[in-house]
């Protein structure tokens, strides 16, 4: 029985609450079937990393797993510092998106990692494991890459498998109840299995090329699967209120949808809240969500200037039909999540205020804004380093939220750092009137109230302020008063 300790990185990203690993849940819940042993440290903060050292200390596992994402290098960084000093393992090993697409990379970044796996990792973790119980040669393991005295060692990549020869999720080793209780009574979990799209700024598509088949790299499983899953993950949190699917774009399969939603309304029944994507939004499908239960929909605008977004976004539909999209969205009374990024390559201050304009039209529920982050290995990423367009101190940048990613081309930092507060800001006072059913107090009065306390609120929704009592303070009040009376 080998002894594995997981390590996922989720400190001070910009999330109120922590977050489900859905990838570990799947690990855990393949590693579990085979009789391993496995424990889970949930990194939410840096005072963790002391307190992780002597857990492993004490564990004394025979492989410790790293899941990061590009903009938790940082911390990785520091954490490994803290524990390489005084830990003995056999292999330190790392996993994830980032990784996937770094590759042997991460080698050069952390010298204290032994070995990095490609792709899902399910099959070729538990077969690692397998390997090291048994004393046997690992270093020919599926799907990974380990550095030795003598190079690199490539193993090939493993086909991507179809989710129903998986084993069901498993988030108990997550800290699941109080998770979800902070949340509201949401609980997270996921259904399928990647996008097809192309966004130039996202990872799946540089992902989906590692793989030998990667014309399966978007799969579904059968509806009663999904029901399976659902209630799986339930009966671990059996307080859940409500749903938040993550997946991609929930809304990708319009046959699979509709008989989905028939049976989820009948099995499950509890209020859920989705992805979806302008071009998969019609009235067939907004009639299943609604039949289903669903509250919220969650839609990438990302820009509201088309010529960026059709030629630097990869994403080719007009502001008409979005505009149409929402307008259908809120026919069905489900309400709308919008997500919008500033500090984009080639993106003019004429740009920035496309897309607040639009974000001001398009009336959403709820938005977030965030500054552009070139993660490696995607177009973006790659059209920003041809164009020399990426600051040299990107390593040192944790979260995308901290701070503009590309140099002052086209809109100085401050100009950028300008949009995203007033988006912010904008946002904020949108939000509070639609709670307020005086006309004049609505109209007239709060608005000035935002602008005038614009600093002091900014302080509450950039995340980038990260003192430990404002930290505190966004998880013990303000995730409470977001989610049980703006949501």
């Amino acid at each position: 029985m080998a002894r594995i300790s997981l390590v996922y990185f989720d400190v001070n990203i910009g999330n109120i609450i922590p977050s489900l690993n859905h990838g570990l849940a799947s690990i855990i819940g393949t590693l579990k079937n085979s009789n391993n042993k496995i424990s889970l440290c949930h990194l939410i903060d840096e005072g963790d990393f002391e307190r992780t050292k002597k857990i492993l200390e004490k564990e004394k596992p025979d492989l410790i797993g790293l899941s990061f994402a590009t903009n938790q290098k940082k911390r990785v960084h520091n954490f490994l510092n803290i524990i390489n000093s005084s830990l003995k393992t056999k292999l330190i090993i790392a996993g994830g998106a980032h990784v996937s697409l770094i590759k042997d990379g991460i080698f050069a970044c952390f010298p204290e990692i032994d070995g990095v796996c490609i792709g899902e990792g399910e099959i070729s973790l538990k077969e690692l494991c397998q390997r090291i119980d048994n004393n046997e040669d690992f270093l020919s393991t599926p799907s990974f890459y380990f550095r030795t005295k003598n190079g690199i060692v490539k193993n090939p990549i493993l086909p991507l498998q179809d989710i129903e020869d998986l084993a069901l999720p498993d988030y108990s080793l997550f800290d699941h109840e109080k998770i979800t209780e902070d949340c509201g009574g949401w609980t997270r979990m996921m259904i399928d299995r990647r996008c097809p799209y192309t966004c130039s700024y996202c990872s799946n598509d540089a992902i989906s090329q590692i793989y030998p088949n990667k014309n399966k790299y978007v799969r579904l499983p059968s509806v009663q699967f999904a029901i399976d899953i659902i209630m799986n993950n339930l009966r671990l949190v059996p307080k859940t209120k409500k749903i938040i699917f993550d997946d991609d774009i929930f809304t990708l399969n319009e046959g699979w949808l509709f008989d989905f939603c028939k049976i989820y309304r009948v099995e499950i029944g509890l209020p859920f809240m989705c992805n979806s994507r302008i071009e998969t939004i019609n009235d067939r499908v907004m009639q299943s969500l609604k039949h289903a239960g669903c509250v919220f929909v969650n839609i990438g605008v990302e820009s509201g200037n088309e010529w960026l977004r059709k030629h630097i976004l990869n994403r080719k539909y007009s502001n008409t039909r979005i505009k149409e999209a929402f307008k259908l969205v809120k026919r069905y009374g489900i309400k709308i999540y919008a997500f919008n990024m500033i500090g984009l390559p080639f993106e003019t201050t004429k740009m920035a205020k496309d897309t607040f304009n639009l974000n001001r039209e398009l009336q959403p529920t709820y938005r977030t804004s965030s500054y552009f982050y070139p993660y490696p290995g995607t177009l973006l990423h790659n059209l920003c380093t041809d164009n020399k367009l990426l600051l040299y101190d990107l390593e040192s940048m944790s979260s995308y939220w901290e701070t503009p990613s590309i140099k002052e081309v086209f809109m100085t930092h401050k100009e950028i750092e300008n949009h995203l507060e007033a988006m912010k800001a904008f946002f904020f006072g949108q939000l509070l009137s639609s709670k307020i059913k005086i006309p004049f107090l609505q109209k007239k009065i709060l608005p000035i109230i935002v602008f005038i306390l614009k600093k002091l609120i900014l302080i509450f929704l950039r995340p980038n302020f990260n003192s430990r009592h404002l930290v505190l303070f966004r998880r013990k009040i303000l995730q409470k008063f977001a989610l049980k009376y703006l949501l």
